[in-house]
């Protein structure tokens, strides 16, 4: 299965996914874009130009008029005011995934390569339980990426900057899937909140995909405290 149909195979209702060459020249930015992006570099502006056609095509799937998605000054998309998505970009592809407010509360989308996370990263990134949960050679590397789609996922509801020790993450025993757990209080979103995950590798790539809903009722117990 190619990247592109495991991504739809992984969108809930109401969610559409779009597709770009992030190499193409960046010749369709509307003007509120090219506002926000005087100063990029040209490979900043066509990865940024792909990620806007992306999300306007998933617009246009969503029979959605097509709208500016300019950049805010934490680099994150500014979405018209009645939708949420996710842009992302990775080993040649750009992707974007978008959906109606009234459906869902956040998505987050994240695509890395298919190859072990360097040995460096490995402690920043990931807990000493997840370390001990998880021992295959990609593991690192699904953790990465699950932890990177949650947070673009909550960042929507809370405007939270995350680090990776604020998220604890449990893969499935098929590793397709995932639940990410936070390990502080984040508003909206009480300590020790769940979210759940998916997760696929094909052509290459390893992606992540988490959808929020608009009311999230998962909390594990605290043990302890």
């Amino acid at each position: 299965m190619s990247l592109t149909d495991a991504l739809r195979a992984m969108l809930p209702p109401g969610t559409a996914l779009g597709q770009a060459d992030p190499t193409a020249p960046p010749i369709d930015l509307m003007p509120e874009e090219q506002a926000t992006m005087i100063r990029a570099i040209p490979a900043r502006m066509r990865e940024f130009a792909a990620g806007r056609r992306a999300a306007r095509a998933a617009m246009t799937s969503l029979d959605l008029p097509s709208a500016p998605i300019p950049q805010g000054p934490d680099r994150a998309p500014i979405w018209p005011e009645d939708l949420t998505g996710t842009i992302s970009h990775g080993a040649g592809v750009c992707f974007a995934v978008v959906a109606r407010r009234s459906d869902l509360a956040g998505v987050g989308l994240d695509l890395e390569p298919a190859s072990p996370l360097p040995a460096d990263l490995i402690d920043t990134v990931c807990t000493p339980q997840e370390h001990a949960r998880h021992t295959s050679p990609l593991a690192a590397r699904l953790i990465f990426c699950a932890k990177e789609a949650t947070y673009k996922a909550q960042y929507a509801r809370s405007g939270a900057l995350l680090e990776f020790q604020d998220l604890t993450i449990t893969l499935t025993a098929d590793a397709t899937g995932f639940t990410a757990m936070l390990t502080r209080h984040c508003p909206p979103f009480p300590r020790r909140t769940a979210f759940s995950g998916h997760l696929v590798i094909a052509d290459g790539i390893v992606a992540a995909l988490v959808t929020l809903p608009n009311q999230i009722n998962t909390v594990f117990p605290d043990r302890g405290h």
